[in-house]
């Protein structure tokens, strides 16, 4: 194994890892986020947001650790640098409602929103965001980008929303907001507005067929999340239904194209004529 693919796994682990503990610790100790976390999450459904988008990142780093081939994640890379940089955005905006003298994990957060992008920017191999496209996954669909494009404007809205004005997003969100906890959410609604953005500018389904997964996986932890935690939703608030059904139809509609460009594979197209 070279340098540069060691290099590659320690960093996909490495995040795996860290996001795996956050995770688990949004889920499963509610109680100690308040006291052992970087900064106090509230209400209890941001903390399972926010636990949900680091299922998805706990893969997202895995995919990374174990995947060869650049073409194929080189997507992640706009879009990553948007989700940390949002991520320290908010921490620096909010810096004073971190618990630095409470617990170690603020000063943790913020080393590694610095240095994951950073090890990002180097670890990527010279050449690979302007390298010619895989052609062994097919044409991407046109509609498939249409539906790509689309998503990316829904979660360009709120992302900025959240960024911007979270007072105002609070009169119209599904559960309760702060600032800080708002921007944080951030994140993901504009990292994956990025990584959207960056699939519909595919030409072959192999440069972003890892990309589609990960955002099923995210869609489904989501709608999980809102099901599960239902109860943790504004009372009466119909934009409730509103998330988790947003949030499906947006999963549904990448499942759909991810099957329909899988059976429209070259190499599956191939075999009947073959036999």
């Amino acid at each position: 194994m070279d340098w540069q693919r060691i290099k590659q796994v320690g960093w996909g682990l490495t995040g795996a890892a860290f996001a795996a503990i956050f995770a688990i610790w949004m889920f499963f100790f509610p109680q100690a986020i308040a006291t052992d976390f970087a900064w106090k999450v509230e209400p209890r459904f941001a903390q399972a947001f926010i636990g949900a988008g680091y299922v998805f990142r706990t893969v997202f780093f895995l995919v990374i650790a174990f995947q060869r081939d650049w073409l194929k994640i080189r997507w992640i890379f706009w879009g990553n640098l948007v989700f940390t940089g949002t991520l320290l955005l908010a921490t620096y905006w909010h810096i004073d409602q971190f618990l630095w003298h409470q617990a170690p994990t603020a000063h943790v957060w913020l080393i590694l929103y610095i240095f994951e992008p950073l090890a990002m920017i180097y670890l990527v191999p010279p050449g690979t965001l302007r390298a010619p496209a895989p052609s062994t996954g097919g044409a991407v669909h046109p509609a498939f980008k249409v539906v790509l494009v689309l998503i990316t404007g829904l979660l360009l809205i709120n992302g900025l929303l959240l960024v911007i004005n979270p007072e105002f997003a609070q009169t119209r969100w599904p559960w309760e907001l702060n600032p800080l906890d708002a921007r944080i959410v951030a994140a993901w609604f504009l990292g994956w507005c990025v990584w959207c953005a960056t699939m519909a500018f595919a030409t072959d389904w192999d440069e972003i067929r890892l990309a589609a997964g990960l955002f099923i996986l995210n869609g489904l932890a989501l709608v999980a999340v809102g099901i599960l935690f239902q109860g943790d939703f504004k009372a009466g608030n119909p934009r409730a239904g509103a998330f988790v059904i947003g949030v499906g139809v947006m999963t549904l509609l990448m499942f759909v194209f991810s099957v329909y460009q899988e059976l429209r594979r070259p190499d599956r197209v191939a075999r009947p004529a073959a036999a």
